[in-house]
């Protein structure tokens, strides 16, 4: 599903790092053109066998995600991933994350790492997250810069949030003016330089 509906169509006037950072993010949907069954919930939950296709790989790419905790290797979590994305063309936004995240370090970017968005309501007697979303972060000149695949956009991080609460405020129904939009630090798969070489000759056209 392409969210590419807002206007901009020209690169006149950004900054050259937003440039190629939005060129790595456009790179990743045509690379993995895909479908996110959260937004199109119908399409991919009604009838529900469709669904149930997907959660094999989301199960098994879940147990992969923690073996990396003990083993400090994800080469598997990011072959099945990436085996996945190509064979299903069905993506939510931290797949299509996990990819911007290898071709950012693959670029050597400062300080990638997943990031999650929420929205922060104070109107209960505890602070509640109503909404999260995960894109890709990384520092340029010390700026961060934010990466976000599903929605199809990079950004400087105070425009990225801007547009979050403008553009696609509609992708967003929980947040509205009494929830705060707040990042928080994602729990990011990291790999090994050696994996991540080893990786990219086997995916070169995709994460290289």
């Amino acid at each position: 599903m392409m969210i590419n509906n807002y206007s901009y169509t020209s690169f006149k006037g950004r900054a050259s790092i937003i440039k190629y950072a939005d060129k790595i993010c456009r790179s990743v949907n045509s690379d993995f053109p895909h479908i996110s069954p959260f937004l199109s919930w119908h399409q991919y939950h009604e009838p529900y066998e469709h669904y149930t296709a997907f959660i094999p790989y989301w199960a098994k790419l879940g147990d992969l995600r923690d073996a990396t905790k003990a083993t400090d290797t994800a080469y598997d979590y990011y072959d099945v991933l990436i085996k996945k994305l190509k064979s299903h063309k069905c993506a939510n936004c931290g797949d299509l994350s996990d990819i911007v995240y290898l071709k950012c370090k693959n670029k050597n970017f400062e300080d990638v790492k997943c990031v999650q968005l929420g929205g922060i309501s104070s109107v209960y007697p505890k602070r509640q997250v109503k909404y999260d979303h995960i894109a890709v972060m990384f520092k340029h000149n010390n700026k961060p810069v934010l990466i976000d695949p599903l929605f199809e956009f990079a950004d400087f991080l105070p425009n990225a949030l801007l547009k979050y609460k403008t553009i696609f405020k509609r992708f967003i129904p929980d947040f509205n003016v009494n929830f705060e939009l707040k990042l928080f630090d994602s729990d990011t798969v990291k790999i090994h330089p050696d994996d991540l070489q080893e990786l990219t000759k086997k995916y070169e056209h995709l994460i290289g």
